[in-house]
């Protein structure tokens, strides 16, 4: 169970680093500026988010819930108070909030800081602007609370995530990868059954979201796992199935692309901790995004062992972060 907690944190930390420098991109235009295939940790351009950034470093993908987790196993518990606060805490590290925070963090973090937002002239009936994957990025390390109780990581995964993406959309997709996360390290740990807790998730997460939160016009996020799932199934190759979910399914801010194309790489890549990540990370658009969850789920999967040393020791070092101590932290939560 170590292996596996702290291979979902590696892993969603290296996908998270590694997909920092490919975001915005397309495919094509991420070989053309980086010679070929992306396999290693790289300095991201002048012209992406993460710019400034070293090779190693993460962004807001893996940073808000590696803060949210050491805030819950520091309070031994999990309630929307630990999660606010938490959420607090990360916002008031400039290299993390100014530099990454998303348009529905920022603005929600601006509210519980009594700071307005924007302008009140038109509010839309549904914003569904907020349907993003802002929620599902950080959904696979929460559910490692879970301890492979795929009921107990929607639910952990909702409790954290409803503070920032409270709709039926974003929670569906934070679910879909908390759930098919504690799949990764339940009993039964295959890819199938990794697949059919995705399913499960996204519906209970979608049943959710309309009762308690708001619900936001949009497609739905467990069929389009069915599509991203059936596509990687029926490609030829990896390289293939790549360029498919990128064409068919999308891999963009919303939550409808995103985490659908996240599962759909799983799958193409035969559950291969390196291989999904780096799939992720290729596909262009919002790679960090994807590849942080795509690396969360296999690196649950397979466990540490299935990523080279120095994924780990990369993040560690680049980051400050203590990877090792908190995955014993998690474990003994």
């Amino acid at each position: 169970m170590y292996k596996k907690i702290l291979g979902c944190l590696a892993g969603a930390a290296a996908g998270d680093a590694m997909g920092a420098a490919t975001e915005t991109r397309t495919r094509k235009q991420i070989a053309e500026l980086f010679g070929g295939y992306v396999t290693d940790f790289l300095a991201p351009p002048a012209d992406t988010f993460a710019r400034g950034s070293r090779a190693g470093q993460v962004t807001d993908d893996f940073s808000v819930a590696y803060v949210t987790l050491q805030e819950i196993v520091n309070r031994k518990r999990i309630d929307e108070e630990t999660a606010v606060a938490a959420l607090l805490k990360w916002a008031a590290v400039p290299e993390y909030f100014d530099r990454f925070a998303g348009p529905t963090t920022r603005a929600r973090v601006l509210e519980l800081q009594g700071k307005k937002a924007g302008s009140d002239e038109f509010v839309p009936v549904n914003d569904n602007n907020k349907a993003t994957n802002g929620a599902a990025m950080k959904a696979a390390p929460i559910a490692l609370l879970s301890r492979g109780d795929v009921d107990a990581a929607i639910d952990q995964a909702v409790t954290v995530c409803r503070i920032t993406h409270n709709n039926n959309i974003a929670l569906s997709g934070a679910a879909a990868i908390a759930a098919a996360t504690a799949a990764a390290i339940g009993k039964n740990d295959n890819l199938f059954d990794v697949v059919r807790a995705s399913l499960y998730g996204a519906k209970k997460g979608d049943e959710i979201g309309r009762k308690t939160g708001a619900t936001l016009a949009g497609a739905s996020v467990e069929t389009r796992i069915r599509w991203a799932v059936s596509i990687a199934v029926e490609a030829k190759d990896l390289s293939t199935a790549i360029d498919e979910i990128a064409d068919y399914i999308g891999s963009g801010l919303m939550a409808v692309e995103a985490v659908p194309a996240a599962i759909g790489l799983c799958v193409a890549a035969g559950g291969h901790t390196v291989d999904g990540i780096c799939a992720a990370v290729n596909i262009g658009n919002d790679t960090d995004t994807v590849a942080t969850m795509v690396g969360g789920i296999l690196g649950a999967l397979n466990g540490i062992d299935s990523m080279p040393e120095r994924y780990l020791e990369m993040i560690e070092k680049e980051n400050q972060f203590d990877l090792k101590g908190l995955a014993k932290s998690i474990l003994e939560f």
